[in-house]
């Protein structure tokens, strides 16, 4: 009997080092590795571009629903290429212009950063507080930043499906938060160029089944920048009967840029002080 608990234990650890196990492991991990290039360089590059979002809000019964139009921005935190906030500046609601909005961009980001920081936050409230009453405002690039590498750790990472209508290279990849080491514990999926990186799609999902709310980011590429942006942003919230659906849309994107200029008085030589 305690030949063949032996041969038994053999057997499995023969099993858990396998070939098949070993390569899919190491698939997985080079994908990750890429992915998180990909997202490095995203975030790096998509920092101080400015794009106009166009932002429905609504219920499925009744009549309550709201469209924004505001400035959307991703911001670094200066010497830290992780850390990333998004930036909302809504200037119209439901057609009609917000007051005391304009150059707020511009005036931002000649503040010092902790200041700008602290005022970005301040906007971004000022525009939930623009939402319709019950809705809700979200960020479409949450999953991109998941994907970098000093947060993918914080994940247990798995290959999904092939998605061929999105292109002839792209696989699924599954996000599950790991309890204790995560930044968040909400499910995410990314789809993803098996060669690349790039990233086509994301979905972040809270809760389980066919209630769960979910949010899907879809990106294409954009000429002038020479990345895959965000185009659509789909909000799916369960609400008893009555759900909350906000789609928000992306578009005229270009990179910000602030210069200041200081005019000095240089004396004339040829003139006695």
């Amino acid at each position: 009997m305690r030949l063949v608990v032996v041969l038994i234990a053999i057997g499995v650890l023969e099993l858990c080092a396998s070939p098949a196990v070993r390569t899919q492991e190491a698939e997985v991990g080079d994908l990750a590795r890429r992915v998180a290039a990909y997202a490095r360089r995203f975030i790096s590059e998509f920092s101080n571009v400015v794009s106009e979002e166009e932002y429905d809000q609504r219920f499925t019964i009744g009549s309550r629903k709201r469209h924004l139009k505001s400035d959307f921005l991703l911001v670094g935190y200066p010497g830290r290429p992780e850390v990333v906030m998004v930036f909302r500046d809504v200037r119209e609601v439901d057609g009609k212009a917000v007051r005391d909005k304009q150059d707020r961009i511009t005036k931002l980001f000649l503040q010092p950063f902790n200041n700008a920081a602290k005022r970005a936050q301040e906007i971004h409230r000022d525009g939930l507080r623009l939402s319709v009453d019950n809705g809700r405002l979200m960020d479409p690039l949450t999953v991109v930043g998941y994907l970098q590498p000093e947060y993918q750790g914080g994940f247990r990472i798995s290959l999904g499906d092939t998605a061929k209508d999105l292109g002839a290279d792209i696989r699924e990849i599954d996000l599950l938060p790991m309890p204790g080491r995560g930044r968040t514990s909400k499910q995410s999926r990314a789809w993803v160029s098996e060669t690349t990186g790039e990233i086509y799609k994301t979905e972040l999902q809270s809760g389980f089944g066919g209630r769960a709310e979910i949010t899907t980011t879809t990106f294409a590429p954009d000429p002038g920048l020479n990345l895959r942006v965000p185009v659509e942003m789909r909000d799916e919230v369960p609400r008893g009967n009555d759900d909350f659906i906000g789609t928000a849309k992306y578009s005229k994107f270009r990179r910000f840029e602030v210069r200041t200029e200081s005019a000095v008085d240089v004396p004339d030589p040829s003139k006695p002080r």
